[in-house]
């Protein structure tokens, strides 16, 4: 019986590896292959362990730093609101009310030059037939119109807003806005508090360095978090950042986080 194609050529194939094993020199060229190979692979794995410890010999840590501080600037709007039968009637009463609440502001140390009187809004009334549908007679006029300012005196400013609706018991309908608050000097105070925040981080990295017998080196890197202005005493925190207008009294609040190279 002959043999396969397939069978001879495997029984060729490894009588010829065998012969050339046999030769003189094939021993050393496996031998220097294999070694090759470890030590590339051994290259490879002490690289990736010099990479690690690049990227783990460094510190991070972060800094906070706070600033109490007090708003320099108000702003406040008022609503006046009448309402009559007709249009005439109903402009009158609210130039009257325009005009008590401006007085009002001013006798408590408003200069007039600063107060806003806004235009007119104008809203319709209509009456209802006797099944309840609208139609289109008019059954009065209801106008509204601002009155606000700006000024540095916050404390006066809060003063007028908790107290415009007195003017409610001389026949005045009016509405006090919310006053909203700030600080000018943000700049200024951003600046400071980044300032304290890095020195704050870097004492806490120097307290880490020396727990683990280390020193602290170089900064590798720096990062601003997000810029918070709360309420002072409040714990309102956002991840984009928090400017509260509804109080005078605030409190600045910064965080930084800070790498130093370990030495």
């Amino acid at each position: 019986m002959s043999e396969s194609p397939v069978e001879g050529g495997g029984e060729s194939s490894l009588s010829r590896l065998g012969a050339w094993v046999a030769k003189p020199g094939a021993g050393i060229f496996l031998l220097g292959a294999t070694l090759a190979f470890a030590v590339l692979g051994a290259s490879d794995q002490v690289g990736r362990a010099v990479r690690t410890i690049k990227q783990d010999n460094v510190i991070r840590v972060k800094g906070v730093a706070e600033l109490d501080i007090t708003s320099d600037r108000a702003v406040w709007w008022g609503t006046v609101r009448a309402r009559a039968t007709t249009l005439p009637e109903a402009y009158a009463m609210l130039e009257r009310s325009t005009e008590a609440l401006k007085a009002y502001i001013i006798a408590r140390g408003i200069s007039e030059d600063i107060v806003t009187i806004a235009s007119v809004d104008i809203a319709r009334e209509m009456k209802r037939d006797s099944k309840g549908n609208l139609t289109n007679e008019v059954e009065r006029y209801a106008l509204s119109r601002q009155v606000g300012f700006g000024t540095p005196l916050v404390q006066v400013v809060r003063e007028i807003a908790n107290g415009a609706t007195a003017l409610i018991q001389q026949g005045v309908e009016v509405e006090s806005g919310a006053p909203t608050y700030t600080v000018s000097t943000l700049e200024q105070t951003k600046l400071e508090l980044l300032e304290k925040a890095t020195a704050n981080a870097y004492e806490r990295a120097q307290v880490l360095a020396r727990g683990s017998g280390s020193g602290v080196g170089s900064l590798v890197s720096a990062a601003q978090g997000v810029y918070q202005i709360v309420g002072r005493g409040s714990t309102d925190s956002s991840d984009y950042g928090e400017y509260d207008t509804s109080r005078i009294e605030k409190t600045a609040r910064v965080v930084v986080t800070l790498e130093y190279a370990v030495r």
